[in-house]
Formats: C-alpha cells, sequence, structure tokens
C-alpha cells in the first residue's frame, strides 16, 4: 500500500480533526438508520477508515526539516 505524507500547518490540523468528527458523527447516525447489510458494512468500513484518520492525527506532529536542524 502506498502512504503519502501530508504537511499540515496547526490550524489545518484542527481543521481537518473537526470535520473528520462530524463525518464520524454521521456515518454513526447512517450505520444506525440502515437496513441493507451490504451498505451498512460499506458505512462501518468508512467509520473505521474515519477513526484511523483521526488516531493519526492524534500522534504528535512529526518535526519540521527546518525545526529538526535547528539547535535547541
Amino acid at each position: 500500500m502506498s502512504q503519502t505524507q501530508l504537511d499540515l500547518s496547526p490550524q489545518e490540523r484542527e481543521v481537518l480533526i473537526e470535520l473528520l468528527k462530524a463525518s464520524l458523527k454521521e456515518a454513526r447516525v447512517e450505520e444506525h438508520r440502515t437496513r441493507t447489510p451490504s451498505y451498512r458494512e460499506h458505512v462501518l468500513a468508512r467509520e473505521a477508515v474515519i477513526e484511523t484518520l483521526l488516531q493519526k492525527l492524534a500522534l504528535p506532529a512529526p518535526p519540521t526539516a527546518a525545526s529538526a536542524g535547528s539547535p535547541a
């Protein structure tokens, strides 16, 4: 699986977290309302991806190239 690295400012990171939390909340409501098993599985898989993204964003941000080389 290919991975993509994304450099976000703190403000961009917070907005992305807010959007993902709102999307997760909507997906959970949709999960409870759906009656079609295959579509429910799709919604559950989407929830899992959103939760994984939120976990990754909750980790401390990696140091930037500028801050990694600067003296403390």
